[in-house]
């Protein structure tokens, strides 16, 4: 596990440019000319509580030429699927109507792309049912149910895809449960009281890199035995944002109650030494210098240096590390403090 130190993060944008663009140079045509560029998986009219036979209610869109959505299938999105070209799936956070889904997805997508204009990226907009409802405390708690769900549907469809896709999930907020939760079913462990039915995860895939922004959920669910405890194994790198500024995670303890768990994006991982060799995988990303008290997502897409770090650890090939080492930047890191 390593605590990116941002002094010499910084020296790494100009890096975090060419190394991406060598990423996705796999591809022949630039996403902007693609017409299957942009795509929304919309699990808003699947069940909300049990999802195991739900899948047929998911509903698949894509970006036309045109810019105009075009409803289509589950079928026709895996036709796509090119181990060339990367694959991007964005899990919005809580209060999120379908509309503020779509915007949020495509603004993300477009400063993601900034980062390497002229290549190939297939962009997966994932729309759940995250609409505002009445009672802060009782919001919380069925959006975090219903995240937890939506990682048994995320699951169904990376089981589904060709396992030579390479593919990066982004997660903000209570998208970032969702994210982990699916990597633990992947690797066959029960999230929510549910696993995946036989033969669906597949054996042998390419590894899975993720990207958890302000992420909202315990900062334990990655030790082993935990929650989300095999998540890591399914993942190629996993980076973290920590923000001990965050106005909004610092009162996740209070969802469960008196002496309620922290946030991993509050604290980052707790207990980080437990998780051996699982934890070189995660990067961790100190945002308070550059987010201060803030948990909006646009506070991090607004600051370049942050952009510039999760386009680099969503999407870059090879290594960072070994990227920056060619050039003799390589980002020192250490081991995050540990928290209970």
């Amino acid at each position: 596990m390593r605590e990116i130190r941002w002094k010499r993060a910084m020296r790494a944008p100009v890096a975090v440019a060419v190394g991406l663009a060598a990423f996705l140079a796999a591809g022949a045509c630039a996403a902007a000319q693609s017409p299957h560029d942009i795509w929304m998986i919309s699990t808003r009219r699947a069940p909300w509580s049990n999802p195991v036979g739900g899948e047929d209610r998911i509903v698949y869109w894509h970006l036309d030429a045109e810019k105009h959505w075009e409803q289509t299938d589950l079928e026709a999105l895996l036709a796509t699927d090119d181990p060339a070209v990367p694959t991007c799936v964005y899990i919005h956070g809580n209060r999120t109507t379908r509309g503020g889904a779509v915007r949020e997805g495509w603004s993300v997508s477009q400063k993601l792309k900034r980062e390497a204009p002229d290549r190939p990226l297939r962009f997966v907009i994932w729309a759940w049912p995250a609409d505002r409802i009445r009672g802060i405390r009782q919001d919380v708690q069925v959006k975090a149910y219903r995240s937890d769900v939506q990682a048994y549907y995320l699951a169904y469809l990376l089981g589904r895809m060709n396992p030579d896709v390479r593919v990066s999930l982004m997660g903000y907020s209570f998208g970032a449960r969702t994210i982990t939760g699916a990597l633990h079913l992947l690797a066959g462990g029960r999230f929510a009281g549910r696993t995946l039915p036989e033969g669906m995860a597949p054996v042998e895939r390419t590894p899975v890199r993720a990207v958890l922004v302000a992420a909202a959920m315990s900062a334990y669910w990655l030790w082993p035995g935990g929650a989300n405890g095999l998540a890591l194994s399914r993942a190629d790198r996993v980076l973290v944002t920590r923000n001990r500024y965050d106005p909004v995670l610092q009162y996740y303890p209070r969802m469960y109650g008196r002496g309620g768990p922290h946030a991993l994006g509050y604290t980052g991982p707790a207990r980080a030494s437990q998780l051996g060799e699982q934890g070189e995988k995660l990067e961790i990303l100190p945002v308070e210098r550059y987010v201060g008290s803030n948990h909006a997502l646009q506070s991090y897409l607004q600051s370049t240096p942050v952009r510039s770090l999760l386009a680099w650890y969503a999407f870059l090939e090879p290594p960072a590390e070994e990227a920056d080492a060619s050039k003799g930047e390589t980002p020192k890191a250490e081991a995050p403090e540990a928290e209970g």
